[in-house]
């Protein structure tokens, strides 16, 4: 099995999460690294 990955550097809101789930990813990690700031890490299946 191999994966891509992505990571979104600003926050998001339900809609587009719901987006990005449709689109196959998965969000598997949400770190904050500073005041208001949200980095997302997602990952999928190549090839879905």
């Amino acid at each position: 099995m191999r994966w891509e990955y992505l990571v979104i550097k600003k926050s998001l809101d339900a809609e587009q999460l719901d987006e990005l789930g449709a689109e196959g990813w998965e969000l598997v990690a949400v770190a904050s690294p500073g005041h208001f700031v949200l980095h997302h890490f997602f990952k999928r299946e190549v090839g879905k």
